[in-house]
């Protein structure tokens, strides 16, 4: 009996990002099996330094002045949709796989090849309801994994257990990398902190929904509540990217609620490339390292090597999520394995890690966000105040159970071999449906594009038509896209852009499916000759040289 041929749609493990770091956690350990034939459609993948990896590894980034004009065209050609038939009609994937943000992978229900694989999606769900667009797109892989038990939760209830959500999957921890320093109190001494501090913070993009001036509200909170003994011991640490575009102001945050003095924040050295740990001081300011003006604020461009970041966790006695949602969250697990107790707010993925981890929920009241029509959190700032003074109110025994507690619930839940043996257990116990992995025996499916449309069509019935006689799918007219096809036509603009929309758009958008399935057909079936791309023939070439 042949190896199952698995297909991983990813960011590539090459990339230092959470969808990157889960591709090289998992990926390995299912390699390591050698029950399948394992392949990685790799999104933004080096083109320089090649992954020295025995599985097939098809990269894809543009080369060409042309590939790049092509992938630039639409942002989903970044996660492989340009790309994508050509993987999947060379490699002829048993099972393909994927886990991103739903936008990110909605398209792959849609692919011409879609009949010929067995899908298993893993969605971020980071908020209720789920958008009706969303639960009908879930319905579209043969099964879906949930990143928390949150996420398993919401789609099992929002589609009345329709989905077939088959597990859990959250990311995990590598024990050996994210663990406790030997002593605080001398990594605080070497990096210029005062051992004898409280010091409370979190790692955070400065994005939108994640709520810094909410924290500092209930740090100033804290501030007027607590003994003064506490109070002035007391130090909020920022590691996040300062300015950002439309992220927060954090000066203007700290003055307003009269942080100047408690506030201490990361620092890269643009000159020397080292790290520091100030009290903060703007967005840049002189490195203490080699005195230049060039020290920074972390970004997506410039942030801090593994091992430093783990320092950062490790100066912290409190580690805080403070967000309006999660889809993981994971700095929360990092800074846990390292021993630090997590306060997050109790809502979304966050609400399974502070319970996983023992940590301390922090209370909050839900709003409806208009731009997505979920339900968001807005955290207690006087819960959260309140939960600073009994932390640290607790005696230094207390303290030392509570961060030795935090790393042994966190390694018990967060364990790559068990997410990795989830995504094992199912691959080794799916069977095949319909056309599934028959890309050289199912008969030739016929494509005919007509030359005209029948006249006095009402939009619904132009609609289904299209998708009956072009598509040769009249299931697919009763479909989530048939029915915004049918909405945006009748409004004269697309239903959710607003741009122009009419009927010779919806054809246009309808032909094009049709004939990317007609060459789709004729290539799987011998009736066209295959056009190997260079990206093709690399990943081949890579797995002989390795």
């Amino acid at each position: 009996m042949r190896k199952k041929k698995v297909l991983f749609v990813t960011e590539s493990h090459q990339v230092a990002s959470g969808f990157g770091t889960y591709a090289k956690q998992v990926l390995p350990r299912l390699n390591a099996t050698g029950k399948y034939e394992l392949a990685e459609f790799a999104s933004y993948s080096s083109t320089v330094e090649e992954p020295n990896v025995d599985w097939l590894f098809f990269s894809n980034m543009p080369k060409t002045d042309r590939d790049h004009e092509i992938y630039n065209q639409t942002p989903v050609n970044h996660f492989g949709l340009w790309r994508f038939d050509n993987v999947v009609l060379n490699f002829k994937p048993d099972i393909v796989l994927t886990y991103r943000d739903p936008w990110m992978d909605q398209w792959i229900g849609d692919s011409a090849t879609r009949p010929y694989f067995h899908w298993v999606w893993m969605p971020t769900v980071d908020s209720a309801p789920q958008k009706t667009k969303w639960i009908q797109n879930f319905r579209k892989p043969d099964a879906l994994l949930a990143y928390s038990e949150y996420g398993e939760k919401v789609l099992l209830e929002q589609s009345n257990n329709r989905l077939n959500v088959v597990g859990c999957a959250s990311p995990a921890i590598d024990p050996e990398v994210y663990k406790p320093v030997a002593s605080k109190r001398t990594l605080r001494k070497e990096l210029g902190i005062d051992p004898d501090i409280n010091i409370f913070g979190t790692v955070m993009r400065n994005q939108r929904r994640k709520l810094f001036f909410e924290l500092m509200k209930a740090f100033k909170i804290f501030l007027e509540k607590a003994p003064k003994e506490i109070a002035e011991k007391t130090f909020l640490y920022l590691h996040t990217s300062y300015p950002e575009r439309s992220g927060w102001d954090i000066s203007l945050g700290i003055q307003e609620f009269g942080l100047q003095e408690k506030v201490l924040s990361t620092y890269i050295c643009r000159a020397c490339k080292k790290f520091s740990c100030l009290k903060y001081q703007d967005a840049i300011t002189t490195c203490p390292h080699c005195n230049q003006r060039a020290a920074v604020m972390p970004s997506v461009g410039l942030g801090l090597e593994i091992q430093d970041l783990i320092k950062v966790y490790n100066i912290m006695d409190l580690y805080v999520q403070y967000a309006i949602c999660e889809g993981f969250g994971m700095p929360q697990v990092e800074a846990a394995a390292c021993g630090v107790p997590i306060a997050a707010v109790n809502y979304s993925a966050m609400e399974d890690v502070v319970k996983f981890t023992g940590g301390y929920p922090i209370n909050y009241k839900l709003y409806r966000e208009l731009e997505v029509g979920a339900d968001r959190a807005r955290p207690d700032n006087e819960h959260m105040a309140n939960i600073l003074i009994d932390h640290f109110s607790m005696s230094e025994e207390e303290k030392n159970r509570k961060m030795m507690l935090t790393r042994v619930n966190t390694l018990k839940r967060y364990d790559w071999d068990r997410t990795a043996k989830v995504w094992e257990d199912y691959i080794d116990s799916y069977s095949p449906t319909g056309a599934q992995g028959q890309y050289d025996t199912f008969p030739y499916q016929h494509v005919n594009i007509p030359d005209s449309v029948p006249e006095g069509l009402t939009p619904e019935a132009f609609v289904r038509w299209c998708y009956a006689a072009v598509l040769q799918d009249p299931k697919g007219a009763y479909s989530y896209e048939a029915t915004e096809l049918i909405q945006s036509i009748c409004l004269g603009a697309h239903a959710e852009t607003m741009e122009r929309f009419d009927d010779k758009i919806a054809w246009d958008i309808i032909t094009r499916k049709a004939k990317n399935k007609l060459l789709v057909e004729q290539v799987r079936t011998g009736r066209q000759q295959m056009i190997v791309d260079d990206f093709i023939k690399e990943a081949y070439q890579r797995k002989e040289r390795v």
